[in-house]
């Protein structure tokens, strides 16, 4: 590939929009459902039509459910190789907190106590991150406007993108 090109298309991938994603989206990919497969069609969006990171304790997270939860050895190996072909085509970014990440994490917390803390912590590395939104299907962030003006990033269901 010429350097003109690989320039061109990196800067095409630059301008699209910051998704962070949460943890419930590739849990939820991996079961045949409904939601499942609205996860599925949006992660597979991911470096097309968005740009899309994860932290690592999102990823954690999913580790621990999945190890904890699945109990088909199947399903297991579909989660893991879900992971995979994200990590091998380099589609999503992966990003580790700083320090100002825990303390947005209480503020977030401090704005609307219903927020577990894990989401809390999730919700801000997409604040530290400058993502455009935060993709999940938690009821008590979804749509939470109180967040979304504090801190400016929106805060979606993955079905409204």
């Amino acid at each position: 590939m010429k350097p003109k090109t690989l320039k061109r298309i990196l800067k095409r991938f630059q301008k699209l929009p910051l998704h962070h994603i949460d943890t419930d989206i590739f849990v939820e990919a991996i079961r045949e459902t409904k939601l499942g497969n609205i996860c599925t069609d949006y992660i597979n969006r991911i470096g097309y039509k968005y740009r899309g990171t994860v932290s690592l304790s999102v990823l954690g997270e999913f580790l621990l459910i999945t190890i904890r939860d699945t109990k088909n050895p199947e399903d297991r190996e579909l989660a893991f190789r879900i992971f995979d072909r994200i990590l091998k085509k380099q589609k999503i970014g992966f990003i580790t907190p700083e320090i100002e990440a825990y303390e947005t994490a209480l503020k977030i917390i401090r704005v609307d106590s219903r927020i577990e803390q894990t989401d809390a912590l999730h919700y801000a590395l997409a604040v530290q991150e400058k993502a455009d939104t935060f993709v999940t299907f938690d009821q008590k962030m979804v749509g939470n406007i109180r967040l979304e003006k504090e801190f400016g990033v929106k805060i979606i269901h993955p079905e409204n993108l």
